[in-house]
């Protein structure tokens, strides 16, 4: 008979040996230790955030790991946990186990978590009340771009160095910096290891300097996939990226940044060849506490972009809300009104979530058109998600792989033809929907507003 349980300190190296297993025989050779230093090389009392499927004969059939974090949105902490190391042994799979220990996880993490963020088959794990959501614009930077803008000398002051020495000097110093960094984010997952959480899935941590002076670092993935990229003051950031392109000598940076990063969006814009929005991977999120949630985002919202004045009554899956917003000032409080909308919880996450929710979609016609209201936690969540856990999706190298094909594509569109289509024009503009921090652009002025 099978035991399901949390994993005991003594299975921690059968924990890392099955996780390998797995994503090696369905992927490509896995070595957890090294791809993700902040859980696997913690020692065995990481075995804590593992569920596990064991056989009688005390062997591990499968395993999922929860590792809980702090996410700082709107000047609020929220209780997240992030799914990952899903691994179930080719010769067990169709037995229930992941379906039994997922089940047990969210079981577990009632009244203890705010929500559940992941990256994986999205049919897969609708099952489990996980909807779709995330999204990101992912930035083109060629050669030509920074010939064009720069004349020679202009980008000289930059310089560039990795973040962490291999001799580990100055180590604390370079993470209580990159740490300070990331907490000035609109939306960051506060970090205890940041040298791990930057080394995590080989990526490459890069201090930027200028004049002698560290202002900023870069994460890359690649060689030329810029997935974070943080400096002091906001002006430095597209030179820095483009000295990086111009001293590394290569063709082209590809820049992702979360839709509501509307400054830093506006900047790219300006001088990238072209650019994409899209979802962030695979992100799929499961909201617990639907006040505590939408209170954070929408108060992020609020900071970043300006949202309108309105009310809003809901109750979803059975929790009553009300959002008022009042000069910029959001209040969420645990009530519903009369007449208030009620929505289970795939449709209430589709109408929080999907930037594509609309009529003939799970969430009721007459909903949608009185309030479009989408919240996107961000690629922020994800990343981080990705450098804590594996996930069943993630693919590091293939980047790599679909990079030529990805720049001749790209070299193949016009950039963006007007300034009031730009991503980031506008800022501070409350365009749709309120929640979503999406950049201020006209893609659905039509939309009705909160309120």
């Amino acid at each position: 008979m099978t035991e399901y349980r949390l994993a005991k300190p003594e299975e921690w190296e059968d924990c890392i040996e099955l996780a390998n297993y797995v994503f090696s025989t369905a992927h490509r050779p896995h070595d957890f230790e090294q791809l993700i230093p902040r859980v696997y090389q913690a020692g065995p009392e990481m075995a804590r955030i593992h569920r596990v499927a064991v056989a009688e004969n005390g062997r591990l059939r499968a395993e999922i790991a929860v590792l809980p974090q702090q996410m700082a949105a709107g000047g609020k902490l929220l209780r997240a946990g992030y799914v990952g190391s899903v691994s179930v042994h080719p010769k067990a799979r169709g037995e229930g186990h992941m379906k039994r220990l997922l089940g047990d996880w969210i079981t577990d993490l009632e009244g203890t978590c705010d929500l559940l963020a992941l990256d994986g088959q999205r049919q897969r794990y609708a099952y489990f009340g996980f909807t779709p959501g995330s999204e990101k614009y992912t930035f083109y930077l060629d050669v030509a771009n920074v010939r064009h803008t720069w004349k020679n000398g202009e980008l000289s002051a930059y310089t560039f160095a990795p973040l962490f020495p291999e001799n580990g000097e100055a180590d604390e110093e370079a993470a209580a910096f990159a740490k300070k960094l990331n907490e000035e984010k609109p939306l960051y997952v506060v970090r205890e290891d940041v040298k791990a959480c930057l080394k995590t899935f080989g990526e490459q941590a890069i201090a930027i300097w200028k004049n002698g002076e560290r202002i900023g670092y870069l994460a890359l993935c690649g060689g030329n996939q810029v997935v974070e990229a943080e400096v002091l003051e906001e002006q430095d950031f597209v030179p820095a990226l483009a000295a990086y392109l111009k001293e590394n000598a290569l063709d082209s940076l590809f820049i992702s940044i979360p839709v509501y990063e509307t400054g830093k969006a506006a900047a790219l814009s300006e001088v990238c060849e072209s650019f994409t929005k899209e979802r962030c991977g695979s992100a799929m999120y499961r909201i617990f506490q639907f006040a505590d949630v939408i209170e954070a985002m929408l108060t992020m919202k609020a900071e970043t972009m300006g949202i309108s004045d309105g009310t809003w009554s809901a109750v979803l899956e059975g929790q009553p809300v009300t959002v008022t917003v009042k000069d910029g000032t959001v209040t969420v409080t645990g009530e519903a009104h009369p007449g208030a909308d009620v929505l289970n919880r795939e449709q209430a996450q589709e109408l929080l979530l999907s930037p594509l929710a609309s009529k003939g979609s799970k969430v009721p016609s007459e909903i949608w058109k009185e309030h479009s209201i989408r919240l996107v936690p961000a690629s922020a969540v994800l990343c981080d998600g990705r450098r804590i856990l594996g996930n069943d999706c993630w693919e590091a190298e293939k980047y790599e792989r679909d990079s030529e094909t990805r720049q001749k594509r790209r070299k193949r569109r016009n950039p963006v033809p007007c300034d009031f289509l730009r991503p980031g024009a506008g800022r501070g503009v409350p365009l749709p929907g309120v929640l979503c921090c999406l950049p201020a652009r006209t893609d659905r002025l039509g939309e009705k507003l909160l309120g």
